[in-house]
């Protein structure tokens, strides 16, 4: 796997420290998520590169290598860019992105979602799961937002069981303790995702669930087409009842990918699909505010000088480009979001990325004590008075003879804990 102090590992790295089997075990995901429901980061990752690449550092497994990607940014912060060129395939690209960019002029993002979010009382803000940048600008989202009355955190992450056997829900639990734990979502087992809920809580955000519960999955075999429906219904049907409950609460509903398109989304195959924000828009007729942060990105090897373009536009700060006056919004979310973020290129401090700063946390050296003689092992950080299945307030992977990156964590009274 590759190492987490540094954005720009080179792949030889990843195959000389994991060989992964000529084939791997045919339950290999199966074993690397249950070490992850576990908390079992490192074996997760570890389990999942194994599965998911061939000793040339392509993909073999597609499935793996989705759940790869989110997982093991949950310990490196960010995927590396060389790994991704050897293991994904190459494309042309867009055709026309980078002309239209080039007649495009960089704004402050935050700014103008800040003067668009005046006029609506639901803003829809999407990430990519594989992301934890994408994590960290919706804590700034939100910070920028409560000002101006934006109260609920909607996130689609949060598991949406009921309540039973007298446990209160996962959203109940955060509420009340702070703490995020490995079962409130598959998401926010993440360290940055859980430090943009502790913050938002902080500044008075209330957290929602919207998912589709298990009573509102369909049954038997549906197609596709019919579980995305099924599931995208459900989630805008409970939005729309926490809205009726709260009419007066303004929203921050904060998705994956898709589901932030409030227009139906051409899927190539002749048919359109109408996601979340479509229904909710319909339901409700509030005119949400759309924001995709999803399609300029560095992490698509076909459209990496596309990004590159538009990092030279909004320079050293999250933009928005804007062409002929209007946002520019390129790729499959033309027409269906009202924004799209381009973030700037990667930088570094204290051997960790320059972001992770946006979320309050003060660099942290790893005690001496905790260093390996050999190998690697991940290095975590929690608040003194967490329980066993919270998520770390920061983690990071670090190997003998290499000079570690810090931790980052707040002010607070801490303790460590190491996975070999």
């Amino acid at each position: 796997m590759t190492i987490v102090t540094r954005g720009a590992i080179l792949l030889a790295t990843l195959l000389a420290t994991q060989t992964p089997p000529a084939q791997p075990p045919a339950n290999s995901v199966d074993a690397a998520m249950t070490a992850y429901d576990q908390g079992g980061y490192l074996q997760a990752t570890d389990m999942l590169a194994a599965a998911a690449f061939d000793a040339q550092g392509k993909v073999r497994d597609d499935l793996a290598y989705q759940i790869w990607q989110q997982v093991s940014t949950t310990v490196t912060n960010e995927l590396d860019l060389t790994t991704l060129a050897t293991a994904q395939p190459h494309g042309a690209g867009e055709a026309g992105w980078v002309a239209a960019i080039a007649e495009s002029v960089g704004r402050d993002a935050i700014a103008e979602i800040v003067r668009r979010a005046r006029a609506t009382s639901i803003v829809i803000l999407n990430e990519a799961h594989s992301s934890p940048r994408d994590r960290a600008f919706a804590w700034r989202v939100a910070q920028a937002l409560r000002p101006l009355g934006y109260t609920v955190l909607a996130a689609e992450t949060f598991s949406n069981e009921p309540a039973r056997d007298g446990k209160p829900t996962a959203v109940a639990q955060l509420a009340r303790e702070r703490f995020v734990r490995i079962d409130t979502g598959f998401y926010t087992r993440d360290p940055v995702y859980a430090a943009f809920l502790r913050n938002a809580l902080a500044i008075g955000y209330q957290p929602a669930a919207y998912e589709q519960t298990s009573l509102q999955r369909p049954k038997g075999q549906p197609s596709r087409a019919a579980v995305i429906a099924a599931r995208d219904q459900a989630e805008a049907d409970n939005l729309a009842a926490l809205h009726r409950r709260m009419p007066a609460a303004k929203l921050l509903v904060y998705v994956g990918h898709s589901h932030v398109a409030e227009a139906p989304l051409d899927e190539g195959d002749g048919k359109r699909t109408e996601w979340m924000a479509v229904r909710l828009k319909r339901m409700t007729g509030i005119d949400p505010l759309t924001i995709d942060q999803t399609t300029l990105t560095e992490e698509n090897v076909a459209t990496r000088a596309s990004y590159q373009a538009a990092a030279a536009r909004v320079q050293d700060r999250d933009g928005i480009l804007f062409r002929h006056d209007r946002p520019l919004v390129l790729g499959q979310y033309a027409g269906a979001v009202d924004l799209q973020v381009v973030h700037p290129r990667r930088s570094y401090r204290f051997g960790r990325p320059a972001w992770l700063s946006d979320l309050g946390g003060q660099p942290l050296p790893v005690p001496a004590a905790l260093l390996p003689a050999a190998g690697h092992r991940l290095v975590q950080v929690f608040a003194a008075t967490a329980p066993a299945d919270a998520v770390p307030l920061d983690q990071l992977i670090v190997r003998a003879g290499s000079p570690p990156a810090h931790l980052f964590a707040p002010p607070e009274p801490v303790r460590f804990a190491v996975q070999p």
